[in-house]
């Protein structure tokens, strides 16, 4: 189950440029990757409107029938029991729909931040009337939320599959999949054989698209999931500048020693193939 299978849980992302927090509303605050809730005992809460006082909030989305909103401002607030948490915590954190919200909403959070300024002609730009934008005043410019496609791509050969693991990101796992952003010009399935090649230095093929996830964490990434081949030899050559290890593992290895890490698609794929799912 991914972070965004929150059923019966309701996500609605409709713009709602009118709201205002009511004393129950939730007010999420962002200092950097790091946001201010509650953990305790590994559940997870967060701030309301009632709890934070006033303040310059932006309407973000409902779940259920909660209303969140962003709270704008860089120092430090306070709130009792509250402290200010990575956002990595949110791979794990419980409940998962509150999980899914804080990251949906730090996306949200980083692309206002980028949006501040017209990137046309650098005038301050306002929150749109109707939708979801920023607009500048001065020479109309238009601003959507940022969404950057990238691929995660499980790459097998009979009952092995090519595991990997990040350079240069202290705590890294070994379990992940080789994965990049969708460049321009290119499709994903583009991406998927170009991404291979430079991370590994291998041709794939019989390319196969099997799921999206939204994965806020990277502040707007949206993951297209993809299974391919190895097409001819299959002797690793790993791009040392990209990545610390690259293994072919056994199916029957992976039972053995992977752990099921819930709510990403990596971690989704990598089960599929130790069940034979794929």
């Amino acid at each position: 189950m991914m972070i965004q299978d929150i059923a019966p849980h309701r996500f609605d992302n409709h713009y709602d440029p009118a709201a205002r927090p009511s004393p129950e509303s939730v007010v999420l605050h962002f200092l950097g990757k790091r946001l201010l809730c509650r953990v305790r005992s590994g559940e997870l809460a967060f701030p309301t409107a009632a709890e934070l006082g006033e303040g310059e909030d932006t309407y973000l989305f409902r779940l259920d029938d909660t209303a969140f909103f962003l709270r704008s401002g860089d120092g430090e607030l306070a709130a009792e029991g509250c402290s200010y948490e990575d956002i990595a915590l949110f791979r794990t954190a419980r409940p998962q729909e509150y999980a899914f919200a804080a990251v949906t909403a730090y996306h949200l959070a980083s692309w206002y931040a980028e949006a501040r300024f017209c990137g046309k002609c650098g005038a301050r730009a306002v929150h749109d009337a109707a939708e979801r934008m920023m607009k500048c005043p001065e020479c109309g410019h238009m601003a959507f939320p940022k969404i950057m496609p990238s691929v995660i791509v499980a790459v097998t050969h009979g009952d092995r599959l090519l595991l990997t693991k990040y350079a240069n990101r202290p705590g890294a796992s070994r379990f992940a999949l080789v994965a990049g952003f969708t460049e321009i010009g290119e499709t994903a399935e583009q991406t998927v054989a170009r991404e291979v090649m430079e991370e590994v230095g291998l041709k794939v093929k019989n390319i196969r698209y099997y799921k999206s996830q939204p994965w806020g964490i990277s502040a707007g990434g949206l993951l297209l999931g993809y299974w391919c081949e190895v097409d001819g030899a299959d002797e690793i050559h790993l791009d040392r500048m990209e990545l610390a290890e690259g293994a072919w593992v056994s199916r029957d290895e992976l039972k053995r020693v992977y752990e099921d890490r819930g709510v990403s698609l990596t971690n989704e794929m990598i089960v599929r193939f130790i069940n034979e799912e794929m």
